[in-house]
């Protein structure tokens, strides 16, 4: 099992997130795009923000990220009660602890002992890149030089253009001829960060184009905000940057381990 982290957690077809596609990179647009999208190779400061979702409906829900070097403190609540989620990816561990009775439950994954925030990863695992991931080339978008990937069996395959260094895919076609896509728009500030903006275009067989937008912080290397066609809203609000205490990557002292359920708890 590898441990995932995402501070505002997204569906699948997000998660794997499709961007406008079409190739309107003028040369000389191009050339004022590349500096402006070059990411920063040191790691990524520490962190804290509060963490927003709202949903369609208008009903919203809030937690609190922690975030220093591999380690992450995601706190919420699920039903009536607060859980804190703390995940270490380099020893392959996350922690569960229920603030209310006191106790925590772990589980265990495949230790990362070399994170490197600012390294490329792939859409998929090793494992998964044998046989329903394959690598097909490489195109040229918004500056940046992606990765073209198939994703699935024969006949049910999502094509999808990488881009590694942000982790995130700048387009995604669906076997019924959907398409959602990004296209880099312009630098902007957002609660003092400069970060990028990106539109979200989504095209469908008889369905008139729906469009959203995401903003990346570039030296955080996190998405600042994200609204997506669905209407969903997530984003990160009175951020902090700066040391945390590394007790908070920890389990308190004297709280009871418990045994872990069938389903763990998730956050948005």
């Amino acid at each position: 099992m590898r441990l995932r982290r995402n501070p505002t957690a997204r569906p699948a077809i997000a998660r794997v997130s499709a961007r406008r596609w079409r190739r309107r990179a003028l040369a000389g647009l191009a050339a004022v795009m590349l500096p402006a999208l070059a990411l920063a190779q040191s790691a990524p400061p520490a962190y804290s923000a509060d963490a927003v979702y709202r949903a369609p409906d208008g009903s919203q829900s809030t937690g609190r990220v922690i975030k220093s070097g591999p380690d992450m403190r995601l706190e919420f609540i699920q039903g009536d009660r607060p859980v804190v989620q703390i995940i270490r990816r380099a020893v392959g561990v996350m922690y569960v602890l229920d603030p209310a009775s006191q106790s925590y439950y772990e589980m265990r994954g495949t230790p990362e002992p070399d994170v490197n925030e600012t390294a490329y990863a792939p859409p998929c695992d090793q494992a998964a890149q044998a046989g329903a991931c394959s690598f097909i080339g490489t195109e040229t978008t918004s500056g940046i030089t992606a990765e073209i990937w198939e994703m699935g069996q024969p006949g049910q395959a999502i094509r999808i253009l990488w881009d590694g260094a942000r982790k995130r895919a700048l387009r995604q076609e669906f076997p019924d001829g959907s398409v959602m896509a990004m296209r880099f728009e312009a630098m902007e500030e957002i609660a003092g960060r400069q970060v990028e903006h990106w539109s979200i275009t989504v095209t469908g067989a008889g369905q008139a184009p729906m469009g959203g937008h995401w903003y990346y912080d570039p030296e955080l290397r996190v998405e600042l905000r994200e609204e997506l066609p669905s209407g969903e809203l997530r984003s990160l609000e009175h951020i902090a940057v700066g040391a945390v205490d590394p007790a908070l990557f920890t389990v308190p002292a004297g709280w009871s381990q418990i045994a872990p359920p069938q389903a763990a708890p998730s956050g948005n």
